[in-house]
C-alpha cells in the first residue's frame, strides 16, 4: 500500500500521468456528450450550409482531436515523470502509449482502405467523350469516364481532383445540364471538400465513438454548399434538371463526392427551385462555433498546461 501511495503522490506532483490517463479516457467521451447536445442546433442550420458543413465536421472530429492531443501531451510529459520510477507508472505509461498508437493505426488503416477504393475507381477510368471533355475544360476540372451501370457523376482525389462520369450519365443530360453537374463537382474541388472530409474522417476514426450522424450531416451540408457555389455561374434550373436526371441510389463510397445521391436530391431541388429568402442566423453560427471551441479548450488545456509547466520546471531544475 505504501508503494501505491508513493506512486499516486509522485504522479500528482509531476506532469501527472495518472490524471492524464483519466483525461484520455473520460474527456473525449464528455466532449462527445456535449456534441450530442449541440446536435439539434447543428441540424437546424439547413438554411446555412456554408457554416453547417464546417461546424458539423468540427463536431465529428472534436472527440478524436481531444484524444490525440491529450495522448500526445501525456506521452511527452510522462517521459520525464516521477511516476516512471514505479512499475505501476511504467505499466500505465505503456498502456497510454499502446492506446494512442492503436487509435492512430486504426485510423490510418481505415484511411488507406478508403484511398485504395478511390484509386481503384480512378485506375479503371478512361479518356472522356468529347462532350464531357469540353464541359470539363469549361468548368476547369479534369474529366475521366468510368464504366458503371446507371448515372454516376462524382469527384475523386484529394490533391489531384478528377470528375468521374459514366457513359449513362452523359447520355441522360443535355450540354447545359452536363456542365451544371460538372460545375457542382468543380465547386467541391475548389472548396477543398475532399481534403476536409479525409482529415475529419481520419480524426473521427481515432476513437470509436458514434459520430457518424455528424459526418453524414457534414456530407449533406457540403452538397448544398457546392450547389450554392455552382449556381454563381451555372443556371439553377439546369442544375436542378441534372439532379433529376442523374438521381441514383445512395451507396457511393464516402471518400468521394457523388453528385446526385437520392438522400439529398429532394431537399436540394427545393432550395434550387425556391431559394430561401430568410437570412441565416449569425448569432447561431458564432454561438455554436464558440461552444465547440470552448469544449476543446476546456478538455485539452488542463493536461497540456500540466505537461508544459512540468517540462518547464524540469528544465529549470539544477542538475
Amino acid at each position: 500500500m505504501s508503494d501505491l501511495a508513493a506512486f499516486v503522490v509522485a504522479c500528482f506532483s509531476s506532469p501527472a500521468i495518472l490524471t492524464s490517463a483519466c483525461a484520455l479516457l473520460f474527456v473525449p467521451t464528455l466532449a462527445w456528450l456535449v456534441v450530442r447536445i449541440l446536435g439539434p442546433s447543428l441540424e437546424r442550420m439547413a438554411d446555412d450550409p456554408g457554416w453547417q458543413a464546417p461546424l458539423a465536421a468540427a463536431a465529428a472530429a472534436l472527440p478524436g482531436m481531444l484524444f490525440i492531443v491529450i495522448g500526445a501531451a501525456t506521452l511527452r510529459g510522462g517521459w520525464d515523470s516521477a511516476c516512471l520510477q514505479f512499475a505501476t507508472g511504467r505499466a500505465l505509461y505503456g498502456a497510454i502509449a499502446a492506446l494512442t498508437a492503436f487509435g492512430v493505426a486504426r485510423a490510418t488503416w481505415l484511411a488507406a482502405r478508403r484511398a485504395h477504393a478511390v484509386s481503384g475507381l480512378v485506375r479503371q477510368s478512361s479518356l472522356p467523350s468529347p462532350r464531357a471533355r469540353a464541359a470539363g475544360m469549361t468548368a476547369g476540372v479534369r474529366i475521366r469516364e468510368i464504366s458503371a451501370s446507371g448515372p454516376v457523376v462524382l469527384l475523386a482525389g484529394m490533391f489531384q481532383p478528377v470528375v468521374l462520369i459514366s457513359a449513362d450519365a452523359i447520355h441522360r443530360v443535355n450540354d447545359a445540364e452536363l456542365l451544371a453537374a460538372i460545375r457542382h463537382e468543380a465547386a467541391h474541388a475548389r472548396r477543398g471538400d475532399l481534403v476536409c472530409a479525409a482529415i475529419v474522417t481520419f480524426i473521427a476514426d481515432l476513437i470509436p465513438l458514434p459520430v457518424g450522424a455528424f459526418l453524414a450531416l457534414f456530407r449533406r451540408a457540403r452538397e448544398f454548399a457546392a450547389d450554392a457555389h455552382a449556381t454563381q455561374i451555372a443556371d439553377r434550373c439546369d442544375l436542378a434538371s441534372a439532379l433529376l436526371s442523374l438521381a441514383r441510389p445512395a451507396g457511393i463510397e464516402t471518400s468521394v463526392a457523388a453528385f446526385a445521391d437520392v438522400g439529398t436530391v429532394r431537399d436540394r431541388l427545393g432550395v434550387l427551385l425556391a431559394p430561401i429568402s430568410r437570412r441565416p442566423s449569425v448569432s447561431r453560427r458564432y454561438s455554436l462555433a464558440a461552444a465547440l471551441a470552448t469544449t476543446f479548450v476546456l478538455g485539452a488545456a488542463p493536461v497540456v498546461t500540466a505537461v508544459v509547466l512540468g517540462f518547464t520546471c524540469s528544465m529549470a531544475m539544477p542538475s
